[in-house]
C-alpha cells in the first residue's frame, strides 16, 4: 500500500468495523487502537478469573497476539469485543485446567460489589470487611472454572447474558444457570455477615 492510500486513524475515534477495515488494508495502527480500546476491560476480567494480574496480563497479550494474526480472516458474525473475549476466555480456561486448580477472586479493588461504605471504615468495620472478602474468596475456591468465568464477565465487566452465551458458545439458559448457582453460593456465605445486600 503507498502512504498516500494508507488512512489515518488519528484524526477521530473510529469504529470497530472501521478500524478492522483499515488494519485488513495494511494500517498497523488500527490494531493499536483496537488494543488500547479492549485492553483494561479484558484485564480485569482475567485478573478476577486468575487470580494473578502478572498472569492475566500475559493472558491478554496473547489474547491478542492471536487476534493479530487472525484478525484479517475476522468475518463479523459478532462484534469484535465479543470475538477478543471468546479468545480470552479460550485461553484462561485452557490455564485453568492445567494448573488443575480453580484459584479465587480478589475483591480488594471492588468493594462496591458487596455495598460497603466508601469512607475509611473504623478498625471493627474493616476487620468485618476483611471478614467478608475472605468469605468470597473461599466461596470462589468452590466454584467450577466457567461459573467463575460467568460470575466475572456478568459482575465486573456488565455483560448481558446472551453476549456471555455467545463468547462461551453455550445457550443463554446455560449461562443463567451457572449465574444462579454462583450467586447462591455467594449468597449463603454473605448471608453469614450480614453483608449480601448487593447481590
Amino acid at each position: 500500500m503507498r502512504k498516500s492510500e494508507t488512512p489515518d486513524t488519528n484524526n477521530r475515534e473510529h469504529t470497530d468495523a472501521e478500524l478492522i477495515t483499515f488494519f485488513k488494508k495494511g494500517d498497523e495502527s488500527a490494531f493499536s487502537q483496537i488494543v488500547m480500546h479492549y485492553q483494561q476491560r479484558l484485564l480485569k476480567v482475567a485478573s478476577a478469573v486468575l487470580g494473578d494480574e502478572d498472569e492475566a496480563m500475559d493472558m491478554v497479550q496473547e489474547a491478542f497476539v492471536k487476534a493479530y494474526f487472525n484478525l484479517k480472516s475476522f468475518r463479523g458474525d459478532s462484534s469484535l469485543y465479543t470475538w477478543l473475549y471468546r479468545i480470552l476466555y479460550n485461553l484462561c480456561i485452557s490455564s485453568l485446567r492445567k494448573k488443575k486448580i480453580i484459584s479465587f477472586f480478589s475483591f480488594d479493588s471492588h468493594d462496591e460489589f458487596f455495598n460497603l461504605p466508601s469512607h475509611e471504615p473504623d478498625p471493627l468495620e474493616k476487620y468485618e470487611r476483611q471478614e467478608i472478602q475472605m468469605a468470597v474468596k473461599n466461596a470462589m475456591k468452590k466454584l467450577p472454572s466457567k461459573q467463575r468465568m460467568v460470575f466475572a464477565m456478568k459482575q465486573l465487566d456488565g455483560l448481558k447474558h446472551f453476549e456471555i452465551a455467545e463468547i462461551m458458545g453455550i445457550t443463554e439458559g446455560a449461562v443463567k444457570a451457572s449465574y444462579f448457582h454462583a450467586i447462591k453460593k455467594m449468597r449463603e456465605i454473605l448471608n453469614q455477615y450480614g453483608g449480601n445486600d448487593g447481590m
